[in-house]
């Protein structure tokens, strides 16, 4: 009898240790493991490069591209920032290029952010954006302008200019786990001075950035 009972007390342990792993297995399943992906993969600083794409090329046969211009962006849980937006182009395209370098350096930096969407792509190697961009501001003050003779003493005018630009996201953008590489696309697609629209090439801004280590 004592035999028996020994056998049913062994008996009784396993059991409850088989179902002390099992639970225990799975909590774990339902706990997301270390190296597993996550949407917040993509949160982090980048560096890299802009490239202006024109709807008619400008280089010439046999002429190199442009290696593009250096640009920096943090990209958090909701954002894509820019804490200096690459406007030079755009503001050259919309004064007198005598007054260009004047007006780029009075805007100096120009803070912009992007929201995004985030998904997985099929196998989890990389991460697709779904951008919903907001129009871009940019507001400055022209150079004086003096009166000409016959139009009365006194000082010089400074008008304020007021710039929005309106930007579209063409397509969805990508962070891919190999190389860690962020490349995404804004398209301008219209440009208002004082309310006013005023008509110019659309241009796309093509991003290519890798993310700091």
């Amino acid at each position: 009898m004592k035999k028996v009972h020994c056998l049913k007390r062994f008996v009784f342990l396993v059991m409850t240790l088989g179902l002390i792993t099992t639970f225990t297995s799975c909590d774990d399943d339902n706990e997301p493991k270390p190296n597993d992906p996550v949407l917040t993969d993509v949160v982090g600083d980048y560096t890299g490069k802009l490239q202006v794409v024109a709807p008619v090329p400008t280089a010439e046969e046999g002429e190199e591209a442009p290696e593009g211009t250096d640009v920096t962006a943090e990209v958090t849980n909701e954002n894509v920032s820019f804490e200096k937006f690459p406007v030079e182009d755009l503001i050259k395209a919309i004064v007198p290029e005598e007054a260009a370098p004047g007006i780029i350096e009075a805007v100096g930096d120009v803070n912009y952010k992007v929201k995004y969407t985030p998904a997985f792509n099929d196998d989890k190697t990389a991460i697709s954006m779904t951008f919903a961009p907001e129009p871009l501001i940019i507001e400055f003050n022209l150079p004086t302008v003096e009166p000409t003779k016959g139009e009365g003493e006194g000082e010089g005018e400074t008008p304020d200019m007021k710039v929005e630009v309106t930007i579209a996201a063409p397509e969805a953008g990508s962070f891919i786990y190999a190389g860690s590489k962020l490349a995404f696309k804004l398209q301008v697609t219209g440009v208002k001075v004082n309310g006013e629209p005023i008509e110019l090439p659309a241009a796309t801004f093509s991003f290519g950035l890798a993310k700091a280590k």
